[in-house]
């Protein structure tokens, strides 16, 4: 399955191409449009967070990037995490739902652990040390009202420049959904027949019995049995995804 984002311009027309991976690859699929505004730029906070009593605020969308250059090393439990690298203090406030917390966009070996309870009396709730690369990524269910304290910190005695984020839960959708059958256009061949892609909506659709169409000059993909599609820019950052079936 496929999926591909990017940020669009307002008012441009995009035009997608739903089509197997070869020619012999057809099948049915499930179309899928998202569109959310682009993630904000870092935002740099003072550094007196290097204790838990200082910890700042994250809010959920808002990368914030800091340092863990000349911060002091915090005596954490042991169960939660290496406790021999310098670290920053972030707290975030539980909201009932799944919570993700991650370090990704930082620019050294990252450690994130969680705890509850009070400065004085940590209470281990996750941490972890890689999860995309040697960056970090935690989660967990959280409890509405709930207040989390988060320490980004590094592997074993590393120290860097960082970004920490919370952000909300990217997965299925929790009911299976509704698929609308779209119609096949007149010509698959001539992207000018494209059928309009709803955002948010998922769609239905297949390409077995379609004609042939050959990319490789413009998009150096193989040729397909394919659909045309099309969707208009908003400005925002948009992805396109067939990642609800089993076709290739």
């Amino acid at each position: 399955q496929s999926s591909v984002a990017w940020t669009s311009v307002e008012g441009t027309d995009y035009f997608v191409l739903v089509h197997g991976s070869s020619a012999s690859d057809a099948g049915d699929y499930v179309l899928e449009l998202e569109s959310t505004a682009p993630t904000p730029a870092p935002t740099s906070l003072s550094s007196t967070n290097d204790i838990c009593d200082n910890a700042i605020e994250l809010v959920t969308g808002t990368p914030i990037s800091g340092s863990t250059t000349d911060a002091p090393v915090d005596g954490i439990p042991d169960s939660c995490g290496t406790n021999v690298a310098p670290g920053r203090w972030y707290k975030w406030t539980g909201d009932g739902n799944k919570a993700f917390v991650n370090t990704c966009g930082s620019s050294y070996d990252t450690w994130l652990s969680v705890f509850t309870g009070s400065c004085e009396a940590l209470s281990c709730v996750v941490h972890n040390d890689d999860s995309c690369g040697t960056r970090s990524i935690v989660s967990w269910q959280s409890v509405i009202g709930t207040e989390y304290l988060i320490l980004v910190h590094g592997y074993n005695d590393r120290v860097g420049d960082f970004v920490v984020e919370a952000t909300k839960e990217i997965g299925a959708p929790t009911s299976s959904p509704t698929l609308e059958p779209t119609p096949k256009p007149i010509i698959l061949g001539d992207c000018m027949s494209a059928i309009d892609l709803p955002i948010g909506r998922q769609v239905f659709g297949t390409n077995e019995d379609q004609p042939l169409v050959d990319l490789t000059p413009v998009c150096d993909s193989a040729p397909g049995y394919g659909v045309w599609y099309k969707l208009t820019g908003d400005g925002e950052d948009v992805t396109v995804s067939t990642c609800g079936r089993r076709t290739d």
